[in-house]
């Protein structure tokens, strides 16, 4: 659907008071299940679940491989699944209102700009839920082996250290996760490689260092990828960061999973009160997040 098309659609919509189904073109649009597959399954596996579904992750024991001795009665293992632990719902819903004679008109910067910040809103949102739960899991306090801290900003040492203990600890790095400002450092030491010379000697690689004066950006390292998460503020005035600046998160494979519950939820309504009317769309839904292989994450804190 074009623009125009677009455009003469919403307008057909509102005047003849079907705002319903404005209400689904929008949540079409918006598809907030797959803005959770997209951006949170590049940290963690994600699936949606349906109403009646169990909210319990099982695992299955697995089996051994024992030794042949002719003659005997060979040893079994028994397949057996158990809960392993059990989802806790939460929900996340976005409200948007729009003036209705701007609607009425068929105003396609109206519908786009709903689009457009519901769309982000939901992506930021859930990518601040799993980045916040992640990094408070290891503090200084609670393990010796994957929390470090670094002086200043990031450096090539401690997140080379950081993805090879990923690598050994899971079946390998998913990604390297952090603020943009976290990140940046790494294009400053992230185009090229050391040979292993007692005296190391860098090399660029023409393709990273052509991306980074291109873009300002690298899109992975040492083999990793990296994901830069856009930081949320609390509101225009206070500008509080809600996203920690100092902190970059090594995620292994397969460390936790996120999931939804059921379909998106609409709830739609006119506004008499002002004038003109406002109508007003609300998205929600329920999610759950299970962090099952803690090993497999390592937080680096900047200091």
């Amino acid at each position: 659907m074009d623009e125009k098309q677009l455009k003469e659609s919403v307008a057909s919509l509102l005047k003849d008071g079907n705002k319903e189904a404005l209400a689904q073109m929008i949540v079409e649009y918006v598809e907030p299940q797959h803005i959770t597959l997209d951006f949170v399954g590049m940290l963690l596996n994600s699936r949606s679940l349906n109403p009646g579904d169990s909210l319990v992750k099982k695992i299955r024991k697995g089996l051994k491989v024992h030794s042949l001795v002719p003659g005997a009665i060979p040893l079994a293992g028994e397949i057996t699944v158990t809960d392993r632990i059990n989802y806790v719902l939460d929900g996340a819903i976005i409200t948007a209102n729009a003036n209705l004679w701007e609607l009425e008109n068929g105003e396609i910067g109206t519908v786009e700009s709903i689009r457009n910040e519901m769309t982000a809103k939901f992506r930021d949102y859930y990518m601040n839920k799993v980045f916040t739960a992640l990094s408070t899991i290891w503090t200084v306090g609670n393990t010796p082996d994957n929390y470090v801290t670094v002086a200043t900003a990031l450096n090539s040492t401690v997140l080379k250290h950081a993805i090879d203990t990923i690598n050994q600890t899971t079946g390998g790095v998913k990604a390297v996760v952090g603020t943009r400002a976290a990140l940046t450092p790494i294009t400053t030491f992230g185009a090229g490689w050391a040979d292993g010379y007692t005296t190391p000697v860098s090399h660029g690689v023409t393709e990273n260092i052509s991306q980074i004066m291109n873009t300002g950006w690298l899109g992975r390292y040492y083999g990793a990828p990296l994901v830069a998460i856009t930081q949320q503020y609390d509101n225009p005035e206070d500008y509080n960061a809600l996203i920690p600046e100092n902190k970059v998160l090594v995620i292994g494979e397969n460390v936790g999973e996120f999931i939804t519950y059921g379909d998106v939820k609409t709830q739609q309504y006119t506004d008499m009160r002002p004038v003109p009317p406002q109508w007003i769309l609300s998205l929600y839904q329920q999610f759950g997040l299970i962090i099952d292989k803690a090993a497999g994450i390592y937080v680096i804190e900047i200091t």
